[in-house]
């Protein structure tokens, strides 16, 4: 981006203008947001959604929130969803931003929270949830396939037709009628005749209006579907009446839900057997979080990323809140075990091309400089990277909610009566109940919401080593995966063990050798041990590693319709209203937890959702049932 004299933003591999140079607050308000006919179109709406079709500079976005902060009639929250194929710095941002002072708290808030210009979605909160704005890096032909609707009001934003055709074709305009709302409107400056032809083809009534400044002409359009179509639906059904959550599970999977369902300001009850929390896997030391990289983008590697960048920002928050997640995010490395892998790691950043600040490639001696100790490969590095203390991290989250914890009580079987989802124990007592229910209770979510759930055990081991001279010895100045996994607590601890690494199953040479002689052979350094400790945990996981997260399929009645069924998706079996799963979350418990809470959340109160459609879809909790479904197998649920 240069800037012309007259001060108007320019792009040149376009060669045309951010906006125009009549002043770029005023068009916003005079053609996206009037012409949408807001905020009238808004008014007794608890949620209301946009889509924006090149983000460019944040001003349109930026103008929307603060018409909709300022309306007193204004509903719950604003969601707005804005794609972006070339995303502007934040120096850009704040300096053009600076022009419009009114924008100003809006602005901060934006730049505080401007991501990395990775592909897929990006969330940021702004206004405390008031507004929520979801950025959509890539190319606008793949990304708005990927999206959920319907959309209440679009704006197609993009550099003029002619120098950036893509924006406006004719596959843009019929991706927009598949995401509309009934009565959905649409607002551009331009009024070329092909977008004017295009519009009215994908089933818009368009009309042609005044244009804004030195503009002939601009459109304002309202999409009237035939009468045989099929209307989109919102992702979940309308929040009820009463906002409360009963989450079973007192673990990392469980507190997450409870923070995201607090941001949107649902009470949470929050049953577990442990007592003290939390229990089972959720009870190590320390767990850590990074990225997956693999050269082709592979799904897993943009799950992952997404569960990642979700992690480290809403950590941040609660941190900003007050309530410390015991996170230490200040970089770490995933080392190769030998040159062969160290070459294809290089490979892999040469060709994905990452951002520095999510993943980089370091050389041997790189890589010893950053460790504090000495390396013999090179490997990743990722500075946002690090590891956690599930203890403190499960607290804070809980603290943040407010939650109701009820400790020491088994749930062994849950039922939906009238309106409520309801848990009782062993005795038959009612424990709790709630409109909403999430299962984070790992296997045993399996056994009270039967689903064939095709889940297996997996077991872990730490080792909690106290050193015999402190100080003497050299730990890792940061966390270690890959041909060495450790973290140190302190300079009295190193923890040890397969926990500790992003790798779902731990290394063969490894199980057999003590946990003293596997540090030294890793890094040929001898540890003076005092003691120490064995820590063993069994985390849930799938056969493709991937968690199950969303709401939770009725297998009887999915069995009962078999045939029918059989060539369906799994977005199209069957749910049970108002019971959700967040579970199997295996070796990547801190990368999904945050992510499968935020996708949960976005359902039971009837936002879009943070994901792209083939990744939900990935995580669905039916898709194994799905798969039984279409093997004609018979076989009891569970």
């Amino acid at each position: 981006m240069i800037l012309r004299d007259d001060g108007t933003p320019f792009a040149p591999d376009y060669g045309d203008v951010y906006h125009s140079a009549d002043g770029a607050l005023a068009q916003a308000r005079a053609v996206f947001i009037e012409g949408c006919h807001l905020p009238r179109r808004w008014a007794g709406r608890r949620i209301f959604r946009v889509l924006e079709a090149g983000f460019g500079l944040g001003i349109n976005t930026l103008a929307t929130a603060a018409a909709w902060l300022a309306d007193p009639a204004r509903g719950e929250r604003l969601h707005v969803f804005s794609i972006e194929k070339h995303p502007a710095s934040a120096e850009h941002l704040a300096r053009s931003h600076s022009n419009h002072p009114e924008l100003a708290a809006l602005s901060r808030e934006l730049i505080a929270q401007w991501p990395l210009p990775l592909p897929g979605l990006h969330r940021l909160w702004l206004a405390d949830g008031a507004v929520l704005l979801t950025l959509c890096f890539g190319d606008i032909e793949k990304r708005l396939p990927s999206l959920e609707g319907p959309f209440d009001a679009f704006y197609l934003d993009g550099f003029a037709p002619a120098r950036n055709p893509a924006m406006w074709s004719d596959h843009v305009f019929k991706a927009c009628a598949r995401l509309a709302a009934e009565g959905a409107t649409l607002a551009t400056w331009s009024a070329a005749g092909a977008v004017r032809d295009g519009l009215t083809a994908a089933g818009f009534t368009v009309e042609r209006k005044p244009g804004f400044g030195r503009k002939r002409h601009r459109i304002e359009a309202q999409y009237r579907p035939p009468a045989w179509r099929v209307m989109a639906t919102d992702p979940a059904t309308a929040a009820p009446a009463s906002r409360e959550v009963l989450i079973i599970g007192g673990g990392i999977a469980g507190a997450a839900v409870a923070q995201q369902f607090a941001r949107r300001h649902w009470k949470s009850t929050l049953v577990d057997a442990a007592s003290p929390l939390p229990g089972g896997a959720s009870a190590i030391r320390a767990a850590t979080l990074h990225p997956h990289l693999s050269p082709d983008d592979a799904l897993l590697s943009r799950l992952v990323r997404n569960g990642f960048l979700q992690a480290v920002a809403a950590w941040r928050m609660l941190a900003g809140a007050g309530h410390d997640p015991g996170a230490r995010l200040d970089g770490l490395a995933e080392i190769a075990e030998h040159a062969g892998e160290a070459a294809a790691m290089a490979r892999c950043i040469a060709h994905c091309a990452p951002p520095a600040a999510y993943a980089r490639f370091l050389d041997a001696a790189a890589m010893s400089a950053r460790c504090g100790l000495q390396s013999s490969q090179g490997g990743h590095w990722y500075d946002q990277g690090g590891w956690v203390e599930p203890r403190a991290l499960i607290a804070a989250q809980l603290e943040y909610a407010a939650t109701r914890v009820i400790s020491g009580r088994e749930v062994t079987r849950i039922a939906h009566t009238g309106a409520l989802w309801q848990a009782f124990d062993r005795d038959g007592q009612r424990i709790a109940g709630a409109p909403v229910l999430v299962l984070a209770n790992a296997a045993d979510a399996a056994r009270l919401c039967p689903g064939h759930y095709r889940l297996r055990p997996h077991p872990g081991l730490q080792t909690l080593i106290a050193l015999q001279a402190p100080g003497e010895a050299v730990l890792p100045a940061v966390a270690l995966t890959g041909a060495v996994q450790a973290v140190a607590l302190d300079a009295h601890t190193l923890l040890i063990g397969s926990h500790c690494g992003g790798r779902p199953e731990p290394d063969a040479d490894d199980v057999h050798r003590g946990p003293l002689e596997r540090w030294a052979h890793r890094t040929g350094r001898p540890l003076p041990a005092l003691s120490t400790h064995d820590i063993s945990a069994t985390r849930i996981t799938t056969p493709d590693h991937l968690p199950l997260a969303g709401p939770l399929p009725d297998a009887a009645a999915a069995l009962a319709r078999a045939t029918e069924l059989r060539g369906a998706q799994a977005r199209d079996l069957p749910r049970q209203p108002g019971l959700y799963g967040a579970f199997g979350y295996g070796a990547r418990g801190l990368a999904w937890s945050v992510l499968a809470a935020e996708l949960i959340a976005s359902r039971a109160n009837g936002e879009p959702l943070p994901l792209e459609r083939e990744l939900a879809d990935a995580i669905d909790p039916a898709r194994h049932l799905l798969q039984v479904l279409r093997r004609g197998e018979v076989e009891p649920t569970g």
